[in-house]
């Protein structure tokens, strides 16, 4: 007899701060592939806590009602860009490219091979994911996380 799967309530503050260092962990042992998958999943969690704070509906479980936000980085980039402006955390988006740096990135690159990735793939994906931590870090010490 199987038991069904515990799943916790999300908390996005705690997973894009646990994903982003364990993200720079990997990519310190060269482990791109992973490296690169955490670098995503710590940014889109970053931007859906901020997000949160800034009024978005979620469920009681903390995931987003609204299907659109229900997604990974490469498409939430342009929703979070298009959710936040206007509002009173709008004003820090200059810290944040508007072109999506993770078009490029996709969850389902858990399953591919290794091989695929090195330094120059992922970097990109890092920077990017770095810059969200820091708009991520400004936001908190102003207390809009």
């Amino acid at each position: 007899m199987s038991s069904l799967p515990l799943i916790h309530p999300a908390d996005f503050s705690n997973s894009h701060i646990r994903h982003w260092r364990d993200a720079e962990f990997l990519f310190g042992a060269k482990r791109w592939a992973n490296a690169d998958q955490l670098y995503g999943f710590s940014a889109e969690c970053g931007l859906k806590a901020v997000m949160v704070t800034n009024g978005l509906s979620i469920d009681g479980k903390g995931s987003p009602r609204a299907k659109k936000y229900k997604t990974h980085i490469n498409d939430l980039w342009d929703a979070f860009h298009a959710f936040i402006e206007g509002r009173q955390t709008g004003n820090l988006l200059q810290h944040l490219p508007r072109s999506n740096p993770f078009r490029s990135w996709s969850h389902h690159n858990r399953y591919a091979s290794g091989s695929h990735f090195d330094k120059n793939a992922v970097g990109p994906h890092r920077d990017a994911a770095r810059q969200v931590h820091r708009f991520y870090l400004r936001l908190k010490v102003n207390g809009h996380v």
